[in-house]
């Protein structure tokens, strides 16, 4: 009977695995959780670049990146100015609104994304990120546009919708990144003064 039961028992086990046996034996080591390596971390849409320039300091460079934020936009805003001695940094926004007359998911609202810019000697590197959709009614707003269903859900913007914005949203962030690259491009000094 004694054999019977433990045949039982070491079957179980090895059903069981090798879990059961560290536990099973007294051990006091477990064995080590296996971590889903592609769920810890999550893709995060970026859109960075290094560029590099003639022999410009950094300073001028850090300069040319305050003026930029500063200077207004007709196709965008821009928020929340911050710098300090290597970069500058701010937050970008469009409107948004669906183009049918009578739409079938109203998304109206506004893209949103930060915008980075690290300056060095000679080179600075520019990163948009954080790309989001917020609408004005809040119940078709989409979230990060890395999200696979938006936050609404999918039966308040269905993914052709959904598709469609984040096509939007990355066309304005090119925008953005156009901008930018072109008002680097000015000397700190060539940027108009405000004449009031």
């Amino acid at each position: 009977m004694t054999t019977m039961f433990r045949l039982f028992t070491f079957f179980i086990l090895m059903l069981l695995g090798p879990r059961a046996w560290s536990q099973e034996s007294g051990s006091a080591t477990s064995a080590p959780k296996a971590e889903d390596e592609f769920g810890a971390k999550k893709n995060e849409t970026k859109i960075t670049e290094v560029v590099t320039t003639d022999s410009v300091p950094s300073s001028e460079l850090l300069q040319r990146a305050v003026n930029w934020i500063k200077v207004e936009s007709l196709k965008y805003k821009k928020a929340s100015g911050t710098t300090s001695s290597s970069k500058a940094e701010c937050t970008a926004s469009f409107p948004v609104k669906p183009k049918q007359l009578n739409p079938e998911v109203d998304y109206t609202g506004k893209i949103t994304m930060k915008v980075v810019i690290e300056c060095k000697a000679s080179k600075y590197r520019y990163t948009v990120s954080d790309i989001r959709h917020v609408s004005k009614n809040g119940r078709t707003t989409g979230g990060s546009i890395d999200n696979l269903v938006p936050e609404c859900g999918s039966n308040a913007m269905n993914e052709m919708v959904w598709k469609k914005l984040k096509g939007e949203a990355m066309r304005g962030a090119g925008l953005v990144v156009q901008d930018l690259k072109e008002g680097m491009q000015k000397a700190s000094n060539e940027v108009p003064s405000d004449d009031w």
